[in-house]
Formats: C-alpha cells, structure tokens, sequence
C-alpha cells in the first residue's frame, strides 16, 4: 500500500530509542525526510545511522523537549533545513510512579510540565509551517495510563490526559485547514527499558502484564510505528481528533 508519504517531511521527537525510534525508522521506510531529538548525543547518533541505513535524509538535534526554548530551537531549525514541515510527532519521556497519595501537588505541576507543556510547545511553534503543508499531520504520543490508569500511574494518567482535549479543541480551530491532529495511546511494547526488566526485579510484573493483555505478550514497536505512519498518511485524511489506543486490548479488559 502506498500511503503517499514519500519526500514528506517529519519530525519526530524523542527519536533516539524506543517508540520515537521506532517510528521514525518506519517513516523512514515511507520515503520521508526526517528531523529527529533527543537528549543523549550519542543515542542520537546512533539513531541517524539507522535511520540514513535505510536512505533517509536525517537531520538531528540534541534536543531536551522540555525546554520549550530548546524545542523551539529544533523546530526553526528543521524548517530552515528542509524549507517545510508536512508531519510533528510530539513524544517525549516518562514520569515518576506511585500511588496519588504518595505525590504532592508539586509532583503533579512537575508532572504536567514533563508530559503536556512540550507537545504544546512544539505544536504552537510547528503549527505556522504545517499550516503550508498540503497535508499537515499531528501525532501525539501519550500513554495507555490515560484510559486505564493503574494506581502507580497517578501522575502519567493525569497529567497525560490533557492531550485529548487539546486533541479536540486543535481540531475544530483547524477546521477546513487539510490537518490532521491525533492522539496515540501506547500500553507496554518491547522497548529496551521492558526487556531490561525481564531478568530484573520487575520480571514478574512483566510476566503478570503479559497474562493479562489479550494479545498474551507486549507491543513490537514496529506494531505501533505502523499505526503511526498510517496517520500520517495520505490514507488517513479523514482520520482526526482520535484518541487511539495500541495495547493488545488490556484497556479493553477493565
């Protein structure tokens, strides 16, 4: 199937590993031009490797996206380099676990700063070139944690849930604008972080989360980056304002 992405120009933030990797390796594989992040330099690196392994004009940045300055930064620069931006995909780390009463408020504001303020931050500073795109796309990456939070996920499910209403209200202002804005929602794929936790302390809870998703295993995330480039497609047009989530149906099971 061919889904039109070849020559689009996307940036994918937090690129360097796991799903941000994985799905700029797949936007890769469509023929895009890529402007990846990340905070490591030499992660970073080694993703622009694989990335131009597979043909793909890569730009890197070493990007903390938290620092709305520095995401900026990346954003100018990417358009300066490739002249437009067709794809953003927002995507950035983790935050601490435990139960709701074990964080203060202040957990939450740190929180809330770590997981909604630079999907904001690198929308509002994309959003005047994706607005010169044909066929401009926002993908959100967020978390499972937001549909079926798990009590030691107090701060991702809370502070993440803010991007679907952000999702929604993005949407109706870019009405008739030839945009696409959706939110991705990721249960457990075999990123390096799970596998390293399957000879480590938390093995049995790997083994117990697997029992329970009905898939019986974890995401490849190749699954998921194949989710994510069908978005951002031309096949895709007329998909806009979802919340999608990619978990082997354990959010299915609450």
């Amino acid at each position: 199937m061919d889904l039109g992405l070849d020559g689009k120009v996307a940036m994918v933030a937090a690129a360097s590993s796991g799903l941000g990797l994985a799905t700029a390796e797949e936007l890769a594989n469509e023929g895009c031009h890529l402007s990846i992040c990340g905070r490591d330099p030499v992660r970073l690196e080694g993703a622009v490797d694989r990335l131009r392994s597979k043909g793909a004009e890569v730009l890197a940045r070493a990007t903390d996206v938290t620092d709305c300055a520095d995401a900026t930064a990346w954003v100018a620069e990417t358009a300066e380099h490739f002249r437009c931006i067709d794809i953003l995909v927002t995507n950035c780390g983790g935050v601490s676990a435990g139960p709701p009463s074990a964080m203060t408020p202040k957990d939450f504001d740190d929180a809330f700063d770590r997981v909604i303020l630079p999907s904001i931050n690198l929308v509002t500073a994309a959003l005047p070139y994706l607005r010169r795109s044909r066929a401009g796309r926002i993908l959100m990456i967020a978390s499972e944690a937001i549909v079926r939070t798990p009590v030691h996920f107090a701060l991702s499910g809370v502070a993440r849930a803010g991007l679907v209403p952000y999702c929604h209200t993005l949407v109706q202002e870019l009405s008739g604008k030839s945009i696409t804005v959706n939110v991705l929602a990721p249960g457990a794929h075999s990123t390096a972080i799970h596998e390293a936790n399957r000879t480590g302390d938390h093995a049995e809870a790997i083994r117990a989360l697997e029992d329970r998703t009905p898939a019986r295993r974890l995401g490849d995330p190749s699954e998921f980056a194949a989710v994510a480039a069908f978005l951002a497609s031309a096949r895709a047009a007329y998909v806009s304002g979802a919340l999608i989530v990619i978990d082997g149906g354990l959010s299915a099971t609450v």
